[in-house]
Parts: C-alpha cells; structure tokens; sequence
C-alpha cells in the first residue's frame, strides 16, 4: 500500500530531518495514499505550516515539485487494493445518481484537478516554456492517438498568434517532418502514458536537430522527459468511465491555454492584428458576414 511506499520513502531519513520536517513526514505517512488527494494549501491548513516549508521539503526528499511527488505517491498505490478506495474526488459515479448529480460530480473532479494543478504548477519551468516559444519562429504539435486531439487543439489555438504553425496527424509523416526542423523550431509533443512508441522516436530525432521540445505528460519518469528542454508532468486518476487520458485532457487544455495567454500579450499589437486578420477570413462563413 501507499502507506508502506510512506514509510519506505520517509522512515530511513527521520533521524536526518529537522523538527518541523519529522512533523510533515509523520503527516505525509499517516496520510498515505491520500496525499494525492491534497493540495499544497489543505496541508499547511492541516500541518500549520506553510505552503513554502511544505514545498521545500517534498524538493528535499528528492522530487522536481509537489506534482511529481503525488504521481510518484499515486504509482506505488497498490493496485490489488480495493479500487473503491480510491481518490474520493475521482470516485465513481453510480447508475443510482441523477443526471445533475452525475453533472455535479463531473463538475467538481475537473475543478479538483484544476486546483491541485496550479497548487503545484512551477513558475520558473512556466517562464523556461516560454523563453523556448517566444523566439521560435515555427510552432509544431504532435501527438499519437488522444494525444494527437490535444496536439490539434493547441495548433488550433497557437494559429490566432503571429506564429506559423503546423500540426500533422499520420505518424510516418511526423517522421518525415521532424528530420527537416532545426533550431528556429519549437515542437510540443504529448503523450499521456510517455511510452508511446512512435512517440519517442520522433523525440529522438527532434533532439538531435536541436529542435527546442515542450513536452506534456503523465508519466515523470519517461525517456522523453530526458529528451525534452521543458516537461509539464500532470497527475489524473481514473475512474470506470474516465480513463485516465480523458480526465488529464482538462489540465493539458489548461496548461496550452496559459501558455498561449502568455505569449498573445508578449507581443500584443501583433497579435491582435493577427486575431484581426483571421476573424476577418473567417466572417465569409458566418451569415450576415
């Protein structure tokens, strides 16, 4: 159990921590698995320390951010235990509940995993992000699968800015692609499980053009994380009817959303008169346009 992985993790370093330190360890190992379900503010409200201390001793134990040490929590979960006692906010839904009630539920898991995320979201691997996209001069999206429905929606976005983009969806042709980019080029690749073959691959070759990779994912310990100049590493749980892919999609629409914010008010006139100039194509198809 996540308890056991607590006190594998934390019990040999105990000796070595600080007052304040050993409380939010015996926190953490009493908590167990339900530290995935925490986010930085309930644990100082919990603890009565603050987010910081908190923050920086989950950095000591050896993790990047609070983020990736509730994925690494959530993995050495036993599997074999009940499934019901899973992640309350992600607990399933039942043929008993009303259609509002299902739309409450539903609701109230996005808006979890949305809180939990920027609990956790790192302003300076933000910022690095887009230190790679704002002198890039090529904006690339790939992705295999679901993933490849992400990727299509962040060229759909990333199109309104002063950007050229591109966004292709056969994985031969992504190949071929990434053998011609270079170092004027930003590529964002997306995989949920960060195994996905094809995947690496084209990972392999960008990194070897030099091409600057943002890459989003669920699994930290991914080869591409290694390959890759920035990783947004998010954390989902599944439920019967929610894989895990779909219910990561929100965080991964949100984390494009920011990041494309970001970059239209870096150079705001340019990319308003670029906003401008596509609503203006676009009016033909709208009647009265």
């Amino acid at each position: 159990m996540s308890t056991n992985y607590m006190k594998t993790l934390l019990n040999p370093r105990m000796k070595a921590f600080s007052d304040t330190e050993k409380i939010i360890a015996k926190h953490f190992v009493k908590l167990g698995i339900e530290v995935a379900n925490k986010t930085l503010s309930t644990l100082s409200q919990d603890i009565g320390f603050s987010e910081a201390t908190i923050f920086k001793f989950v950095k000591k134990i050896g993790f990047d951010g609070f983020q990736s040490f509730k994925i690494s929590v959530a993995s050495n979960y036993n599997q074999k235990d009940d499934r019901r006692h899973d992640l309350t906010v992600f607990s399933d839904i039942t043929k008993n509940d009303s259609s509002y009630v299902i739309a409450q539920k539903v609701v109230h898991s996005s808006k979890e995993l949305l809180e939990n995320m920027i609990q956790s979201l790192d302003e300076t691997l933000l910022n690095k992000a887009l230190e790679l996209i704002y002198p890039a001069r090529f904006l690339h999206f790939f992705g295999q699968g679901a993933s490849s429905v992400i990727a299509l929606d962040g060229y759909h976005k990333f199109m309104r800015s002063t950007f050229q983009c591109n966004y292709i969806m056969d994985y031969h042709m992504q190949l071929s692609y990434a053998t011609k980019l270079g170092k004027e080029d930003c590529v964002f690749l997306f995989s949920h499980s960060g195994e996905t073959i094809e995947t690496i691959e084209i990972a392999k070759i960008l990194k070897a053009h030099d091409v600057k990779i943002i890459f989003l994912t669920g699994n930290p310990s991914s080869e591409i994380v290694s390959l890759a100049d920035v990783s947004f590493v998010v954390y989902s749980e599944e439920s019967a009817f929610r894989s895990e892919t779909l219910t990561s999609r929100i965080l991964y629409l949100t984390i494009i959303d920011i990041l494309y914010v970001n970059t239209m008010y870096h150079n705001e006139e340019q990319n308003k008169n670029s906003l401008e100039h596509i609503r203006d194509a676009l009016s033909i198809t709208k009647t009265g346009g």
